[in-house]
């Protein structure tokens, strides 16, 4: 992603070009929909907080401080109305894992169907915040440092997060070969 591109097609919003919308849009929104999808473990409401991610940028662009990380600024917005939506009526949706038929290449390009048993453990045995950094790293191609900005952590937190769920997956994967033997 061009985070260049990305400051510039926010600051001509921020003066009023709505022609840069569709630009940030396009630029964005793998990163945003994965982020709530992380967070939210429900295609459908992680696209409805999408929407709202967009909305909320539009109504919110005059707070954005130019040449500054935008990509990190519309993730934590991302981030906060997940959380907010959860928090709402404490509610926390629970993925059933025989239904994911949302993450196949027509939904994600990234998820093959052979990858799916690697995220069904996954999802068995991380807890939320270290499967979202499994996935921003490992899936999306986020750097640690990307990572700790868009969950504003520090970068140490997420480096041992990400190294102890990958212990952890690796324990669990070697757990089941051995019961499959």
């Amino acid at each position: 992603m061009d985070k260049k591109l990305l400051n510039e097609c926010l600051v001509k919003l921020k003066q009023g070009d709505d022609g840069a919308f569709d630009s940030i849009y396009h630029l964005t929104k793998q990163g945003v929909f994965s982020l709530a999808l992380s967070i939210l473990k429900n295609p459908y409401t992680a696209e409805d907080l999408m929407q709202e991610t967009y909305l909320k940028v539009k109504e919110k662009i005059l707070y954005y401080k130019d040449d500054t990380n935008g990509y990190a600024w519309i993730l934590t917005i991302t981030r906060n109305l997940c959380f907010n939506y959860l928090n709402r009526d404490k509610r926390v949706d629970v993925l059933d894992t025989s239904e994911h038929e949302y993450l196949n290449a027509t939904t994600d390009k990234n998820f093959e169907r052979d990858d799916m048993p690697v995220f069904k453990i996954a999802q068995k045995v991380l807890n939320n915040y270290e499967l979202q950094i499994v996935l921003l790293y490992s899936i999306y191609g986020y750097k640690h440092r990307e990572i700790a900005e868009i969950l504003d952590k520090p970068l140490g937190s997420v480096l041992w997060t990400y190294n102890n769920a990958l212990r952890k997956l690796k324990k669990e994967i070697k757990k089941e070969e051995s019961n499959e033997e």
